[in-house]
């Protein structure tokens, strides 16, 4: 397949899951909880698709390019799994729901720059 389809579908699960995580740090900073989301169920489906094209894409990638596992490669899967666990981070500690806020551009950014630089 071409490499350029894995980019495009990596990035745009990476878009996707950060929108559904923004979605629920919103909802929690505007007074909300988990009982009064009513869309809860389409968020939590959205992060975990976006979630599944990002695996597969990234390690489509990795074996395309044949990178193997360097340091950067093992750190973005670190970022996925902290973006995996963040989506209830707002509900079980709603005064966390800014900073989960302000650390969405943040993980984008340190990802891009992973991919971009491959510093290690």
């Amino acid at each position: 397949m071409d490499p350029t389809f894995y980019k495009i579908i990596h990035i745009a699960g990476v878009v996707w899951a950060l929108a559904a995580i923004g979605a629920v740090a919103l909802h929690v900073r505007n007074g909300g909880d988990k009982a009064s989301n009513q869309g809860r169920g389409l968020v939590g489906a959205s992060h975990g698709i976006a979630l599944v094209l990002i695996l597969v894409s990234g390690f489509g990638m990795i074996a395309k390019y044949q990178y193997g596992f360097p340091g950067w490669v093992i750190a973005k899967i670190v970022l996925w799994l902290v973006i995996g666990g963040l989506l209830v981070v707002p509900y079980r500690a709603p005064g966390s729901a800014r900073l989960v806020w302000a650390l969405i551009p943040l993980l984008g950014a340190a990802a891009a720059w992973l991919a971009l630089v491959k510093p290690f």
